[in-house]
């Protein structure tokens, strides 16, 4: 039986990193680039976890995108996010946390990052709703 609830749970989540990237951009522009694209990494792997909560399956503590992708499509939910853009969603998920680690993010990674963690919500959105 499916678990509606973890699943939107997890999606609430999901938005709500979105939401926080979304007003970075708006308030803080050109400022804080790699923090959102930081968010929407994480708005897209909470949204991705979103599906395999949803068909109870065991989630995976990871931050590849590539593999929650994967995850999905063997739950038999395809997200459109291809494999150049699912790479740099992954990376996206340390290059602001560190100051090891090159937290140069370009204004055509936020543009990217954005559109894909939209896409990722609004498609697990659907998918939620239709079953």
């Amino acid at each position: 039986m499916a678990d509606i609830k973890y699943a939107k749970e997890w999606l609430n989540y999901a938005q709500d990193d979105y939401d926080f990237a979304v007003g970075a951009q708006q308030h803080f522009w050109p400022k804080h680039m790699a923090k959102i694209c930081y968010h929407c990494q994480q708005a897209t792997e909470k949204a991705l976890k979103a599906v395999i909560a949803y068909n109870e399956a065991v989630i995976p503590k990871t931050h590849n995108i590539e593999r929650l992708v994967e995850e999905c499509a063997n739950l038999n939910f395809n997200v459109h996010i291809d494999e150049i853009t699912a790479s740099k969603m992954t990376d996206f998920a340390t290059i602001s946390r560190y100051p090891d680690e090159d937290a140069e993010c370009t204004e055509a990674d936020v543009a990217i990052a954005l559109k894909c963690a939209k896409s990722a919500l609004e498609s697990v959105a659907e998918y939620l709703d239709k079953n």
